[in-house]
């Protein structure tokens, strides 16, 4: 089976997206599909895969798969990627997307530093503001996935020592993802990132909206925040309404056809 296919990337974090519109459904398992394109040495090599089908409701509908088969609710980096290509396929600049997490907006944006492209990601839920798992304690936020936030004064690898425990052995059925922060000013963040079903990762969009919103909930951070991450750096910021926005460019890698033997 031949399936094209586009490379994109935010921050580092990077995907394989299909171009499905005109579907409102998948004839193949993207689960299985999702496991052999990301893997780096005999696929593609991705954080994820994601699907672009048709929707009653928005642009389109994204299906999120991490690179070890199981499906993600939300992921922002992948939002803005999908969003850049769907605004260049339809010729839009504002543009709705329905999710697992349900209707995201985005808005591709031109501005002095170079083009890049904002979502809307909704109000973030401060879960227990005092979880515990693998012995550190931290912020449990939901921002259509479940994050777990450990902020340090001197930010280094814990997210190698800390990440595989806490996602192999916390008690959510959805599972979490966990973010390693440090603040250097009430407009300033360091984060590094376990991803749930992908590991370290060098960006993560949800994740960089939900150390924010903890770092604002604990009084040490005030919005906008520029949140630099391994991969690059994005801006977070708060609309009247209590909405957390993310801002940050996008890249297309290459284009591609994958052969997979199903």
């Amino acid at each position: 089976m031949l399936i094209p296919f586009t490379k994109m990337q935010a921050q580092g974090n990077d995907f394989v997206i299909l171009n499905l519109l005109g579907q409102t459904e998948v004839k193949y398992p993207l689960d299985e599909l999702a496991e052999d394109v990301c893997e780096p040495a005999f696929g593609i090599g991705a954080d994820g895969l994601v699907a672009l089908l048709d929707d009653s409701e928005a642009d389109a509908r994204m299906l999120i798969y991490n690179s070890d088969g199981s499906r993600a609710a939300m992921c922002g980096s992948a939002l803005r990627c999908c969003a850049q290509l769907l605004g260049s396929l339809l010729d839009k600049t504002e543009l709705t997307l329905n999710t697992d997490s349900g209707l995201k907006t985005a808005r591709l944006e031109s501005t002095p530093a170079g083009d890049r492209v904002c979502v809307n990601l909704g109000q973030p839920r401060m879960l227990n503001e005092e979880a515990s798992l693998n012995g550190l304690r931290g912020c449990l936020v939901d921002v259509g996935n479940l994050h777990y936030v450990t902020f340090w004064d001197d930010l280094q690898d814990q997210h190698l020592v800390h990440g595989e425990a806490i996602e192999k052995n916390h008690p959510y059925d959805r599972g979490v993802n966990s973010q390693f922060v440090e603040v250097i000013s009430r407009q300033e963040i360091l984060m590094n990132i376990w991803e749930n079903g992908a590991g370290p990762t060098l960006a993560c969009g949800t994740g960089a909206v939900a150390s924010v919103f903890c770092g604002c909930h604990k009084g040490q951070l005030a919005a906008p925040v520029t949140v630099t991450m391994p991969g690059g750096t994005v801006l977070i910021d708060v609309l009247e309404d209590g909405s957390y926005t993310l801002a940050g460019e996008v890249e297309t890698v290459f284009n591609g056809v994958y052969r997979w033997k199903i």
